[in-house]
């Protein structure tokens, strides 16, 4: 697929209402949820498209922003069905799986998760089984940093997703797992996860998205993340998109007094990505970790923005972002510390870490920081580096070959976000993943050149 479409949108109001298998059949959506994409498209129409200009889209190639030619709710083939199927593999989790904006498989909660209250259900189902439930939650958040006329056309398009409801006091041992899946290089989806955890009620969520096709696509991705008074959450997110896939996925998490949202996300594949990652502490006593690995190749572009917002006395967050660049690839972080008027005692940190294992690799970094309160402890910082040469030659004096090397240093990079995930089959199993992803990377050359050529790391435009 040509990345490089131009900027015109193809995807008819009147596609969205219809989902062909085996013929056309229309998605029984309620009046209120109707009412809502008739205003999404109004106002997708009236938002321009992003611009060189606007500061929120600094250094992005919007020439790989590919919004044409794309249908929606395309069909699945047979034989993938299969090979989703063995995938999912039933049975070790409740969880959901889509393709194309098609629900495909499901393995339901427990009987012990279901008698207390928990609820698991596709948006779809949810609509009709708990309307008034889901209507409370739904598009309850406008969480684009920048992608505001994104976020409009996931309003106006998504009906495939997943709402996690966990009433107050309930803590569910087993994990969800979630997974949506393009199959076809000219098809569009709108995933969106609606997650609502009561005071003190607590989850881990596993979230995936991935190809089965080897090139192209179009996902719009929208994650509503409600967290009551002392409520936990854990999402592990993982994102392996075919080659030319163009991506964006826009997450906010609310959290309420004292409750805590650890968030991960593994990054590779795609073309071009644009992840946007907000956190809105409002009670005193939140807390709120982001974490994020990437391994970037060939000419892949990863655009990640984030915004911690500090709205509530005697808060705290952590972000950790590290990317590890080969070939021409680039990455763009752009991340604001927000404190507000009477935010006393926030304790806010931002790191943004970019290893460069290619002189054609690019790497920018944009922390920011914009206190309006005193007494308050926040820190930022980004570093833009490479391997030394030295270190290389001494692991190739004692016997290591460079591949091997060169996958160990870039492991040891990663390590640090990987270890603070308190799920071990979580970590385990994305350690093999980001380890498998490296088997066929290689530097060419036992050295690196010294000099960063195409390398910014600058302050935020005044």
């Amino acid at each position: 697929m040509n990345a490089n479409r131009g900027m015109g949108v193809d995807l008819p109001k009147r596609v969205i209402l219809d989902i062909p298998d085996g013929g056309a059949k229309p998605v029984r959506l309620p009046r209120w949820w109707k009412e809502i994409q008739d205003v999404a498209w109004v106002d997708y129409e009236r938002l321009p498209m992003p611009s060189r200009k606007d500061e929120r889209w600094r250094f992005t190639d919007l020439g790989k922003l590919a919004l044409s030619g794309y249908t929606v709710s395309t069909s699945v083939p047979q034989g993938t069905r299969g090979e989703l199927q063995n995938f999912f593999r039933g049975g070790r989790a409740p969880g959901l799986l889509f393709a194309n904006d098609s629900l495909l498989f499901s393995e339901p909660l427990s009987l012990e998760a279901k008698r207390k209250g928990v609820l698991l259900a596709p948006l779809l189902d949810a609509a009709a089984d708990a309307p008034d439930l889901l209507k409370s939650w739904l598009f309850q958040e406008r969480v684009a940093l920048g992608a505001e006329k994104l976020e409009t056309l996931h309003r106006a398009c998504a009906t495939a997703g997943a709402f996690l409801y966990v009433p107050a006091g309930v803590e569910m041992e087993q994990h969800v797992d979630l997974s949506f899946w393009l199959t076809e290089g000219n098809a569009a989806t709108f995933p969106h996860v609606l997650v609502v955890l009561q005071e003190n009620a607590r989850a881990r969520i596993h979230l995936r998205f991935g190809s089965t096709n080897s090139c192209g696509g179009f996902a719009c991705s929208v994650q509503e993340l409600f967290l009551g008074a002392g409520a936990q959450l854990e999402l592990f997110t993982r994102r392996n998109w075919a080659e030319g896939t163009c991506s964006f996925d826009l997450a906010s998490v609310r959290l309420a007094r004292d409750a805590t949202a650890t968030t991960f996300q593994f990054n590779q594949g795609g073309g071009y990505t644009r992840t946007e990652s907000r956190s809105r502490l409002l009670g005193p006593g939140a807390r709120s970790v982001m974490l994020s690995a990437t391994v970037a190749r060939d000419r892949q572009e990863f655009d990640q923005r984030s915004f911690q917002e500090h709205a509530a006395p005697n808060t705290k967050s952590d972000l950790l972002y590290k990317n590890a660049l080969y070939d021409s690839s680039r990455t763009i972080f752009a991340g604001m510390i927000d404190v507000d008027p009477g935010a006393r005692q926030t304790d806010a940190y931002q790191s943004n870490r970019n290893l460069l294992l290619s002189p054609d690799a690019e790497a920018n970094a944009l922390p920011g920081l914009e206190i309006l309160a005193n007494d308050v402890r926040c820190t930022h910082g980004a570093t833009i580096g490479q391997i030394d040469p030295e270190e290389l030659f001494y692991c190739l004096q004692r016997g290591i070959p460079l591949p091997a090397a060169q996958r160990l240093f870039v492991l040891g990079f990663l390590t640090d976000v990987i270890d603070r995930i308190s799920d071990a089959d979580a970590r385990r199993s994305l350690a093999e993943e980001i380890d498998s992803s490296l088997n066929d990377k290689v530097v060419p050359g036992s050295s690196l050149p010294s000099s960063l050529r195409r390398t910014s790391l600058l302050p935020p435009a005044q």
